[in-house]
């Protein structure tokens, strides 16, 4: 249930351009800048979300990303979800295609709970949304 650098640097960004959502593009340098992130890295980042359609680019002067839904309308989850692919499980037993099989799985007297544990957790990552971020973004900096 660990959230890796990469996520974390994909919700800073997409907190970013939530806060300018529909007045500007915004530019990995400016956000790499900003927040001191690799460049690089986060360029990697913005063209996973741009192919996963949670951000559209604008080539060119005054170009950069912007998000391709209203910031109340994508999740928490889905950015993480595209950053992590999938790997989110508290446990490896919860992983897709899990290249390892744990030797209790047809007899494991913990798996249901740790299946409600990511459930719940996957729920609270789909209830929160880049306008959620927003209000603790304001909350921390106010007027």
């Amino acid at each position: 249930m660990r959230v890796t650098k990469k996520s974390g640097y994909g919700l800073v960004a997409m907190t970013e351009l939530a806060e300018n959502f529909g007045d500007t593009y915004i530019s990995t340098k400016k956000i790499s800048e900003k927040y001191e992130l690799p460049r690089p890295f986060l360029e990697k980042i913005m063209q996973e979300l741009k192919e996963a359609e949670l951000v559209e680019v604008k080539r060119g002067r005054g170009g950069g990303y912007e998000l391709a839904e209203k910031p109340k309308e994508i999740s928490v989850k889905s950015v993480i979800s595209v950053l992590e692919e999938s790997k989110l499980a508290p446990v490896n037993c919860l992983l897709p295609d899990e290249d390892d099989p744990c030797p209790l799985k047809d007899n494991c007297p913990t798996l249901e709970a740790w299946e409600a544990i990511y459930e719940k957790f996957l729920d609270i990552l789909r209830s929160f949304t880049l306008a959620d971020l927003l209000i603790y973004l304001e909350e921390d900096n106010p007027g």
